[in-house]
C-alpha cells in the first residue's frame, strides 16, 4: 500500500494537476468507447468477434493516449482554462492520482474474465471487481473534480 501511495504521489507531482485532469477526461472517454464499440459489425476490418481482453485492454489505453493529445486542443480547452501549474497543492494532486490509478485499475479489471478475476487476491477483488467497486471508482474521481477544484482548471502548460 505504502508503495501504492508512493508510486501515485511521484505521478500526481510529475503530471500536475492539469494534466490529471486531462487524463481523466480521457480515461472516462476511452471507457466508454471500448465498452461500446460494436466488434459484432466490424467484419469489413476482419473481426468476427469481440477481440480477447487483452486486445480491449489495449484499445482502452491508446485511446487514453490519445484523448490526452487531443483534449487540451479541442472545444474543450475554452471549457478547461489553459493556464500553468501553479494553482493547487500537492494534496490536491495525490488525491486525483491515487483515485485515476485505482480508476484506471477498475476498468481494466472491467475487461478481464470472470476466470482471471478470480485469481485476484482477495483485497483487490474486494477494492476493484464488483458492481459496487465500480460504482465507487467511477464516482469519486467526479467528486473529487468537482469538490477539489481551484476557480478554474488549468489544462496544459504555457
Amino acid at each position: 500500500m505504502l508503495i501504492f501511495l508512493a508510486v501515485a504521489f511521484v505521478y500526481g507531482l510529475s503530471m500536475g494537476r492539469s494534466r490529471l485532469v486531462v487524463v481523466m477526461l480521457g480515461v472516462y472517454f476511452s471507457y466508454i468507447l471500448t465498452r461500446a464499440i460494436p466488434w459484432q459489425e466490424l467484419t469489413f476490418l476482419g473481426i468476427k468477434q469481440a477481440p480477447s481482453s487483452t486486445s480491449q485492454i489495449f484499445v482502452f489505453l491508446a485511446l487514453i493516449l490519445g484523448f490526452y493529445f487531443l483534449i487540451p486542443h479541442s472545444a474543450f480547452r475554452s471549457v478547461i482554462k489553459v493556464q500553468g501549474r501553479r494553482r493547487s497543492g500537492w494534496w490536491h494532486a495525490l488525491i486525483l492520482s491515487v483515485l485515476q490509478i485505482g480508476l484506471i485499475l477498475q476498468m481494466i479489471i472491467s475487461f478481464l474474465s470472470n476466470k482471471i478475476v478470480a485469481g485476484l487476491s482477495p483485497l483487490a477483488q474486494l477494492i476493484f471487481s464488483g458492481q459496487s467497486a465500480q460504482f465507487c471508482w467511477l464516482l469519486l474521481p467526479i467528486l473529487a473534480m468537482m469538490f477539489l477544484r481551484t476557480r478554474q482548471y488549468d489544462v496544459g502548460g504555457e
